[in-house]
C-alpha cells in the first residue's frame, strides 16, 4: 500500500526539516560567531626616524680633475658608516670651464656615484664651478659649454637614477645657487633647466633656488589646481622643486623673496613678498621637494616661528651642519606644543618632523555578511610631519598564525602621496573569513617604499623594524 501524500506532509517533511536545520546549524553558527580582536597599546613616539627621501644631510664635495690630485676622496668606510637617509654631493667642474669634461674626469664621477649608490643614502646632487662666491671667474664663458657638460654627466647620472633623488640648480652661480653668474638671467636659466629636463632621467627631481625662478621656467603664475603627477607624467612642472640655502636668514630669506606685492606685477618671474611666497610654496611643495639650509641667528628662526615656517613650506630636508648657530639655538629651546614632544628640545622636534611622519592612531575590526562573511580592518593613520611623501608607497596588513606560523598579507589600497601634513586618513582592507583558519593571529601594519623596498618606520612606541607595527591579536 502506497503512503499517502498527507502522511508525507505530516510526518516525513517535519523530520526532514529538523534534519536539515541540524545539518545547517553549525554552518550558520560558524558564520555568525564573532571574531575576537584585542588591540595593542601603542602611543606616539618621539624618535627621529630614518626614512627615505627626508631628514638631515651632510655635504661631500669633489673636484673632477685629469690628474686626480684635486679630487676630494671619501673613504669607503666613511660611506659605509654614513648614517643619514640623504647626502648632498657637490661636483665641481671648474677644471673644464674651457672645454668638454675629459674621459678621466667622467670616470671619476662614475666612481663617486657608484660608491655612494652602495650606501644607504639617497643622493642630492649639485654640479657647480664655484665654491668661493666668485662664479663669474670660475664658470665657462659660453652657455654651450655648460650644455655640453650637462650632456656628458647625464649619461653617468642616469646609470644611478635609483640612487639619485634630485638635482639642485643648473650648474651656475655662486656655490651653485643660481645667482652671481653671467647666466643668471631668466632666458639662460630657462635654457639650462629645460636642457636638464631633456637629458636627466625623468625619475629624478630637479630643483631651482627661488619660487620666482620656478614660475619663470614653467610660465605659470600660480600652482595649477590639477598638478601634473610626477610619476605618471614627468613634465618639467611636475618634477621641478625648490632648494633654499638662505632659510630664515632674513625677511627675504637672503633675497629669495622680494619687497613688493606680486599682485602688482603680471610677470610670473616677479618676486613677491615673504607672505605671498610662503603661501605659494605651501601649495607647490605638496607635490615637489623643498629643502636647504638655515642660516644666521635671527628673529625669524626662533623655534616657534621656525617650526611654523618649515611646516608651511613643507620642508623635507636640511643641512645637518649649517648653520650651527641656528641648530644650537633650537637644541637649547624646549618645545611646548600640545603633543608627545612637549618638553623635548627643539632640534629633536625639527629633525623628527622633516618630510612625512606617520602615526597610527587606532585600529578596528568588523565582521559582516552571513553567507559570505568578510573581516574588515580599518586603521586610522595621521601624518604629523612637515610634508608628505612624493614617491609611491605600499602598505599591508600582515596576519601571522601564532601556532602554525602561517602568514596572510592583505594589501591596503591607498595613495600615500595624498596624505598631506596634519591630515588623517582611514585605511581599509577586507578578506573572506574562510581565509582564516581557526586559531590566534597577530596583526601587523607595514608600509614600504615601492622604489627601494625599504620599510617606512612608523612614529609609534611599539614599532619594530621587520614585520611592522603590532596592532593586536585576533581570535578566529
Amino acid at each position: 500500500m502506497q503512503p499517502s501524500y498527507s502522511f508525507i506532509l505530516k510526518c516525513v517533511l517535519p523530520l526532514l526539516a529538523v534534519f536539515l536545520v541540524a545539518l545547517m546549524l553549525p554552518f550558520f553558527w560558524n558564520r555568525s560567531r564573532p571574531v575576537a580582536f584585542t588591540p595593542e597599546a601603542f602611543g606616539e613616539s618621539t624618535a627621529v626616524l630614518k626614512n627615505p627621501y627626508q631628514g638631515f644631510y651632510r655635504i661631500f664635495g669633489y673636484t673632477l680633475s685629469d690628474d686626480g690630485q684635486h679630487v676630494q676622496t671619501t673613504a669607503a668606510d666613511s660611506i659605509r658608516e654614513y648614517d643619514f637617509a640623504l647626502v648632498l654631493l657637490e661636483i665641481n667642474l671648474r677644471n673644464y670651464r674651457t672645454g668638454p669634461i675629459s674621459d678621466s674626469a667622467l670616470a671619476q664621477l662614475d666612481d663617486i656615484l657608484k660608491a655612494w649608490s652602495q650606501s644607504d643614502a639617497q643622493i642630492l646632487l649639485r654640479f657647480l664651478y664655484d665654491w668661493d662666491g666668485i662664479a663669474k671667474a670660475k664658470e665657462p664663458e659660453s652657455l654651450s659649454t655648460i650644455l655640453t657638460h650637462m650632456d656628458q654627466v647625464a649619461e653617468i647620472v642616469n646609470r644611478y637614477e635609483s640612487s639619485v633623488y634630485l638635482m639642485q640648480g643648473c650648474f651656475i652661480g655662486n656655490w651653485g645657487e643660481m645667482h652671481g653668474s653671467y647666466f643668471a638671467d631668466a632666458q639662460s636659466i630657462q635654457t639650462l633647466i629645460t636642457h636638464l629636463h631633456q637629458v636627466i632621467a625623468p625619475s629624478i627631481y630637479l630643483s631651482v633656488r627661488t619660487p620666482a625662478q620656478w614660475r619663470t621656467i614653467t610660465g605659470l603664475y600660480d600652482v595649477p589646481a590639477k598638478f601634473p603627477a610626477f610619476q605618471d607624467q614627468p613634465s618639467i612642472t611636475g618634477r621641478l622643486g625648490l632648494f633654499n640655502d638662505g632659510m630664515l636668514g632674513s625677511l627675504s630669506d637672503l633675497g629669495t623673496y622680494g619687497d613688493t606685492l606680486r599682485k602688482d606685477a603680471s610677470a610670473p618671474s616677479y618676486k613677491g613678498i615673504r607672505e605671498e611666497e610662503l603661501s605659494f610654496q605651501n601649495a607647490l611643495c605638496q607635490y615637489v621637494p623643498n629643502g636647504g639650509e638655515v642660516v644666521y641667528d635671527t628673529a625669524y628662526n626662533v623655534l616657534p616661528a621656525a617650526v611654523q615656517y618649515l611646516k608651511t613650506i613643507h620642508v623635507s630636508y636640511l643641512n645637518a651642519d649649517y648653520d650651527q648657530t641656528v641648530l644650537q639655538k633650537w637644541s637649547r629651546t624646549i618645545w611646548n606644543g600640545e603633543d608627545a614632544f612637549s618638553g623635548c628640545d627643539g632640534l629633536t622636534y625639527v629633525k623628527a618632523h622633516l618630510g612625512y611622519r606617520y602615526t597610527v592612531r587606532g585600529i578596528t575590526l568588523q565582521k559582516h555578511g552571513l553567507l559570505q562573511p568578510q573581516v574588515t580592518l580599518q586603521l586610522t593613520l595621521e601624518n604629523t610631519g612637515f610634508g608628505n611623501t612624493l614617491k609611491p608607497f605600499e602598505a599591508v596588513f600582515l596576519l601571522q598564525n601564532t601556532l602554525t606560523g602561517e602568514s596572510i598579507s592583505l594589501p591596503i589600497p591607498f595613495d600615500y602621496c595624498t596624505l598631506k601634513s596634519g591630515e588623517t586618513a582611514v585605511l581599509t582592507a577586507s578578506l573572506p573569513e574562510n581565509a582564516l583558519s581557526e586559531g590566534t593571529y597577530q596583526l601587523f601594519f607595514s608600509i614600504t617604499d615601492a622604489a627601494t623596498g625599504k620599510q617606512i618606520a612608523l612614529a609609534n612606541t611599539a614599532y619594530q623594524e621587520g614585520d611592522g607595527l603590532l596592532l593586536g591579536q585576533l581570535e578566529n
